[in-house]
C-alpha cells in the first residue's frame, strides 16, 4: 500500500541535471495472458527516445535498459499493476506493486514523476474495516485496492453448568445469557481497544463497520465519540468472510464516500471566499510563498512551464528571467506534477479531483491557503 509519506519522499530533493525514469505499467495478467506488458513497455521506450537528440538518449538509456532487464526477468511481487522510477546518475531505484492497474506511461524528466501515485492514494483513502462477530471482532485495513487483516479478537463463550438431573433450569439458562452477554462485552471492549490504539498508530480518518445489524448495533453503542465520528458507513456480512469478499463489498461503499468528500472539499474551497486562489500562476506563487494549506488538481489536467535554474521557483511559460532571483529558466513539460510534488514537500495536502467545471476553467489547479 502506497502511502503521503512515501509520496513526500518521492517528491523530496530538487530538479537537478539528471534525467529520471518514471515507468507507469497494466500488468494485469486477465489482460497480459502473455506478457504483452513487456512489449506495451518496448513501443514506450521507442516513443520516448523519438522525443529527444542522441545526446541526450545516452543521459537516459542506461535506465531504460535496466528497467527492461527488470522485467523481462519478471521480477515476484507483481499484481496489476507496477510503477518503476529510475536514475543511475543518482543511484536511485524505487518500485511499487499495486493491486490496482495503471494506464502505460514512461516519463523521462529531471525528477520523478508521481501524479499517477497521488492520484492513487487520493482516489483510493486509506480505511479501517471492523467486521463484528458474535464470539469474534477483526479489524482490517484497505488502501489502493488492498486489503489486510491487522488482528482478529476471539473470545468464546463459556458453557453454563448443567442442573443435577442433566437438564438446564431456568436459572442456568438465565446464567448462559448472562455469560454470553459478558463475552459479548469483553470482546467489544478488547476490540474497541484495538480499534482505538490502530487508529492513533496509523493516523485513520475512515472507519467501515461490518457485520449484522445487531452485532454493529452492540458494537458502536459502547465506542467513544472520537471513534463515532470516524464511522462513514456500515454493511452487512459475515463475520468469517474471506478478505476479498469484505473488500468486494465495501468498495462500492468506498467509491460513494470518496465522491461525498470530493464534492464537500471543492465547496469548502470556494467558500473560502478570501483564502483560495485559482490558475496555475497564483498557485504557484502561493506554493513559492510556502503558503499552500491545500491544492486541488484535476486529475487529467496538464500544461508546461518554468523552472528557475538557480532557486527551483516554478513559474508559467514565459519568456523573461525568474521574477525571484533574475536567473536563467528552462522549460518543464510536466508542470503539474512539479506542483503536486513542491506541495508534498511543504507538507500540504493534495487532492486529486476527476471533474470539477469551477476548476477546469482555472486551468484544472486551485489552493485553499494558510493565511
Amino acid at each position: 500500500m502506497i502511502t503521503r509519506s512515501e509520496l513526500k519522499e518521492l517528491a523530496s530533493g530538487n530538479v537537478d541535471d539528471n534525467y529520471y525514469v518514471s515507468l507507469y505499467l497494466n500488468v494485469d495478467p486477465s489482460e497480459n495472458r502473455n506478457k504483452e506488458w513487456l512489449l506495451h513497455f518496448k513501443n514506450l521506450s521507442k516513443e520516448v527516445r523519438g522525443k529527444y537528440d542522441q545526446a541526450q538518449i545516452k543521459l537516459f538509456q542506461n535506465n531504460i535498459d535496466k528497467i527492461e532487464k527488470y522485467l523481462t526477468d519478471q521480477p515476484l511481487g507483481m499484481k496489476r499493476g507496477i510503477a518503476i522510477i529510475s536514475c543511475s546518475k543518482n543511484n536511485y531505484w524505487k518500485v511499487f506493486h499495486t493491486a490496482l492497474p495503471f494506464p502505460n506511461q514512461l516519463i523521462v524528466d529531471h525528477k520523478p514523476y508521481i501524479k499517477p501515485l497521488a492520484i492513487m492514494v487520493d482516489n483510493y483513502s486509506r480505511y479501517l474495516v471492523v467486521v463484528v462477530g458474535k464470539t469474534n471482532a477483526r479489524i482490517l485495513l484497505t488502501a489502493s485496492g488492498e486489503i489486510k487483516e491487522l488482528t482478529n479478537i476471539v473470545k468464546i463463550p463459556a458453557e453454563p453448568d448443567s442442573g443435577r438431573d442433566g437438564s438446564t433450569g431456568d436459572m442456568h439458562k438465565l446464567r448462559a445469557v448472562r455469560q454470553r452477554q459478558e463475552s459479548y462485552r469483553l470482546l467489544h471492549k478488547d476490540a474497541i481497544n484495538g480499534l482505538e490504539r490502530i487508529v492513533a498508530e496509523e493516523t485513520i480518518k475512515r472507519i467501515l463497520i461490518g457485520g449484522t445489524e445487531r452485532s454493529r448495533a452492540g458494537f458502536k453503542g459502547l465506542i467513544s465519540n472520537n471513534i463515532r465520528e470516524k464511522i462513514v458507513s456500515e454493511f452487512a456480512i459475515e463475520h468469517n468472510a474471506g478478505d476479498q469478499d469484505i473488500l468486494s463489498k465495501i468498495q462500492p461503499l468506498m467509491q460513494e464516500v470518496e465522491a461525498n468528500f470530493e464534492r464537500q472539499a471543492v465547496d469548502d474551497l470556494f467558500n473560502q471566499s478570501s483564502r483560495y486562489v485559482l490558475g496555475l500562476s497564483d498557485v504557484l506563487t502561493a506554493l513559492k510563498q510556502g503558503n499552500v494549506h491545500k491544492m486541488y488538481v484535476i486529475s487529467n489536467a496538464s500544461t508546461s512551464g518554468m523552472i528557475c535554474n538557480n532557486c527551483h521557483a516554478l513559474t508559467p511559460d514565459r519568456d523573461r528571467p525568474c521574477p525571484y532571483c533574475s536567473s536563467e529558466m528552462k522549460p518543464i513539460t510536466h508542470m503539474l506534477d512539479l506542483a503536486i510534488q513542491n506541495a508534498y514537500d511543504q507538507g500540504s495536502r493534495v487532492d486529486m479531483i476527476d471533474q470539477e467545471p469551477r476548476l477546469e476553467k482555472s486551468g484544472g489547479i486551485g489552493a485553499l491557503l494558510r493565511y
